[in-house]
């Protein structure tokens, strides 16, 4: 299709990273009377089904178009061809990049695929994981299909080293069409994080959703690693089948998780500070990229230059 005639599919992307709420903000963009989203959170198509073509895509889409109309995929970020695809597809698309200080973003991967059941040990010994076997849908099965994408075989610590993919779409896209939403802020100045986001879709800034004092999404832990793998099997056979609604149902319902999984808090689970864990080459990685990031994006100093100065590693 031409990529200047956009009739049926998004006029905004958020590309990732997960973990930074995403699911907060899909909430709050649902929510909004002038902006509609996709059927199904993470449609995966500019990474994995991209084979599927357009129209498919498009089909993921409510007919009825709204002042915004977009999706959230949190593993585009870190596919390689990603960027370029999206461009293709519309270069006038408007591109949301959400960012978190790394060292809790790979603690926080890391805690996600534990609770996915996966046969992960220590944050300082995985690093070179996969990031699409923790954070990916269907890893497994196109490993077997010799299918992997790319980005599937992108490592967890190279996954939170955030500058080089940032750089590909600021390379595509004009400042412009490029927000960046810092997770940092929902704990200081969450409102006009909203309210910015908001103003870049160009929709009504002061609409207030239910979400906006809420915590979507928290870690939670299923009961055994069983349910875990039973659970993320599932969750794929549902997208395989286009089952997308009830995807969304299940992972919404407050009865499956009171079933199935247990609330981190009251399990006894304990945070990492991998600033006291890891080895003192990786702590300069993470921290060299904090600055590339604030190069390319200026206003994350107030966030994170006091992170990049704290103590870390072990030599």
């Amino acid at each position: 299709m031409s990529a200047n005639v956009i009739t049926a599919g998004p006029s905004f992307i958020n590309v990732g990273p997960g973990r930074c709420a995403s699911s907060w903000m899909l909430e709050a963009l649902e929510s909004h009377p002038d902006i509609s989203m996709a059927r199904i959170k993470e449609t995966e198509y500019f990474n994995t089904n991209f084979d599927r073509g357009d129209a498919w895509y498009e089909s993921l889409f409510p007919n009825e178009r709204t002042a915004a109309v977009g999706e959230i995929s949190n593993c585009y970020y870190f596919e390689p061809t990603a960027a370029a695809r999206i461009h293709a597809y519309d270069p006038q698309l408007k591109i949301i990049f959400n960012v978190r200080d790394p060292f809790t973003l790979l603690n926080s991967y890391h805690g996600f695929g534990v609770r996915r059941g996966l046969e992960l040990t220590d944050v300082a010994v995985d690093l070179d994981t996969p990031v699409g076997r923790v954070m990916g849908s269907g890893y497994d099965h196109r490993q077997k299909k010799r299918t992997l994408n790319k980005g599937d075989d992108v490592s967890l610590l190279e996954s939170v080293l955030l500058a080089q993919h940032f750089q590909r779409f600021i390379d595509l896209f004009p400042p412009e069409q490029i927000h960046v939403f810092v997770f940092e802020r929902l704990k200081t100045d969450g409102d006009a994080a909203l309210k910015e986001m908001y103003e870049f879709l160009g929709v009504d800034a002061a609409h207030v959703p239910p979400v906006a004092s809420e915590v979507v999404n928290e870690a939670i832990t299923p009961k055994s690693k069983q349910v875990a793998r039973a659970a993320a099997s599932f969750a794929f056979f549902l997208r395989q089948i286009g089952a997308y609604g009830l995807l969304d149902n299940l992972k919404k319902s407050r009865l499956v998780k009171r079933m199935f999984y247990r609330a981190n808090a009251a399990s006894g689970d304990k945070k990492v500070n991998l600033r006291e864990t890891l080895d003192t080459a990786t702590c300069d990685r993470l921290r060299q990229d904090m600055r590339r990031m604030i190069e390319l994006h200026p206003p994350l100093a107030k966030y994170w230059q006091p992170l990049i100065e704290l103590p870390c590693g072990v030599r």
